[in-house]
């Protein structure tokens, strides 16, 4: 009966949308009819040319979007970029596509990271997509556009270990297959929802350099201490710089304090912008003991460091001692500088300012006033 039911929802809410000049036909369903909460979700994308000639797209996953009908709360993380900045990106890895009359193309997409259902029930989404037509004896003679638009349900049950192991093996197995799009999309489904199970897996791909990088992403969602000291290997000075970038900011916002004095050491190396990642991520880990360090930076004649990076840093120390420092920087004359002031003020006490030396005049006498009794926040305590 149950799957009877799963069937029927999947046909009422998968419903085709058609792009009237070219005539193609677009469908949106989950691969699996139920999927236990804590897993990837595969959605597949039926495209089907029921017009009488050749068709030619753009079938890129730039060109579409997923979001939950009813949102979907997020878990509770570290933040290392405040409460007024942050944001992700996916791949755009994609092409141009010829379909003749009749013929079909399946392509496989992840639900994006951090809108999958995070309890037992039936989820609605809503894809939209922009298809781009061309003309087929055109390499890039762009011919018709057109916008689609579909809910489709997703729903997700409880599983036992059993039954998680058993379907993550699929993905495991597709980490080697020659086709590029499927272990692609494995090895992104692993590093996204990573299961206790699978850290072994997980630590082998970082230690391979062509999958160290994809890797990193996958030990910050373990947080294990053997990811978190994978995490910290992978910020020495002898790795590519955008490793340790994605590694230092992996590694801050799992928020285990005792890494606090390598954030400070990281910091001090002064290595590109891995150093000022460090000093957002030292403000996060040591709160108020981080703040003499960051002042001395502000103040250093060399200016090695940026005014801004060290102003979000001061924001991330959760610390009172931090208030008068951003007020007195949203006296700077660089409008980056007092718009970090700004954002990180914001962060520490949940009050909108501006960014003008009016507002800092307005902020130093709610300072005088109230510093003492205000409330204090941190990057986890964001409205």
């Amino acid at each position: 009966m149950t799957r009877r039911f799963l069937t029927i929802v999947t046909l009422m809410t998968s419903y085709c949308a058609f792009a009237e000049a070219q005539e193609l036909a677009v469908r949106y369903y989950p691969e699996k009819l139920a999927s236990p909460v804590g897993e990837p979700i595969v959605v597949l994308t039926e495209f089907t040319n029921i017009s009488s000639r050749t068709i030619r797209f753009d079938e890129s996953p730039c060109l579409q979007s997923f979001e939950p009908v009813v949102p979907v709360a997020p878990a509770r993380t570290e933040r290392l970029y405040g409460c007024t900045a942050g944001g992700t990106a996916g791949s755009c890895a994609g092409g141009f596509v010829e379909l003749k009359p009749g013929e079909k193309l399946l392509r496989r997409y992840l639900l994006p990271d951090g809108i999958e259902p995070n309890a037992p029930g039936s989820f609605q989404y809503e894809a939209e997509r922009e298809i781009t037509f061309y003309a087929t004896e055109g390499f890039s003679k762009e011919a018709d556009r057109q916008q689609v638009s579909e809910t489709f349900t997703v729903r997700a049950v409880q599983a036992d270990q059993t039954q998680l192991e058993a379907d993550y093996a699929p993905l495991i197995a597709d980490l080697q297959s020659p086709d590029a799009r499927r272990s692609s999309i494995a090895r992104m489904a692993l590093t996204e929802h990573p299961q206790r199970f699978l850290e072994p897996l997980i630590l082998k791909l970082s230690q391979n350099a062509a999958t160290m990088n994809i890797s990193i992403e996958g030990l910050g969602k373990l947080g294990t201490d053997q990811a978190k000291d994978r995490l910290a290997e992978l910020t020495d000075s002898h790795y590519d710089e955008s490793m340790r970038q994605q590694a230092t900011t992996a590694l801050a916002e799992l928020g285990d304090r005792s890494y606090c004095g390598l954030m400070l050491q990281i910091m001090n190396l002064r290595q590109g912008y891995t150093s000022d990642i460090a000093a957002r991520g030292a403000g996060l880990l040591c709160g108020e003991r981080a703040i003499p360090q960051l002042v001395s930076l502000l103040s250093s004649k060399q200016r090695e460091f940026p005014a801004y990076e060290i102003a979000y840093a001061l924001g991330n120390t959760g610390s009172r001692a931090g208030v008068p420092i951003l007020i007195e920087l949203l006296r700077s004359h660089d409008s980056d500088v007092r718009r970090a002031a700004s954002d990180a003020l914001y962060t520490l006490t949940h009050r909108n300012a501006g960014v003008s030396s009016e507002d800092n005049q307005n902020w130093a006498s709610w300072w005088a006033l109230q510093g003492k009794t205000s409330q204090i926040f941190d990057p986890t305590q964001c409205p």
